[in-house]
């Protein structure tokens, strides 16, 4: 009887344990920015060159062992690529909890239209690899291919016109 209680607190010890490690399990925000994102896609032009944010959601320090950068295209139609120019992450390095961090230089490029999806993983040593929120990147035309569009247009426009009064 004295094994089977013994065994029984040994489990509920255990149990209750992992319960409050896992109650402190950090989380991982991304962000174009040092500071929230609200998850809105962002509109970029052709070979957007700009620095991405972290932090690690939980307070005190956090050990990061190594780290990874993952993109995706979100439409099927979509043709490009993102870059990661320039990690700024140290592995081995300790970072404060709830502090925005600077993790790398990104560069986004891609055809018109194009919607990309970037996450970073982090690996926090015995709390495991965090995966980020994922930030969301649309590549919209440059001001000038709008502008000779419309140009055309206009042009195009002008010659029915004239053949119209002729």
């Amino acid at each position: 009887m004295r094994k089977q209680t013994l065994v029984a607190l040994f489990g509920i010890a255990l149990l209750v344990g992992v319960t409050a490690a896992w109650a402190h399990f950090p989380s991982l925000d991304l962000s174009p920015n040092p500071g929230p994102y609200d998850g809105r896609t962002i509109e970029v032009p052709p070979g957007d060159i700009e620095t991405i944010y972290f932090h690690i959601t939980e307070p005190g320090l956090w050990h990061v062992g190594g780290t990874s950068f993952e993109w995706w295209i979100v439409n099927l139609d979509g043709v490009g690529m993102v870059t990661l120019l320039d990690e700024m992450v140290a592995p081995t390095t300790e970072y404060q909890g709830s502090v925005w961090y600077p993790f790398g230089v990104i560069r986004v490029d891609g055809k018109p239209s194009t919607t990309f999806g970037i996450t970073i993983n982090l690996d926090l040593g015995s709390h495991g690899v965090v995966v980020s929120n994922p930030i969301w990147k649309h590549i919209t035309p440059e001001p000038s291919s709008i502008l000779a569009l419309g140009m055309g247009t206009l042009g195009m426009g002008g010659l029915l016109l004239r053949r119209r009064r002729s």
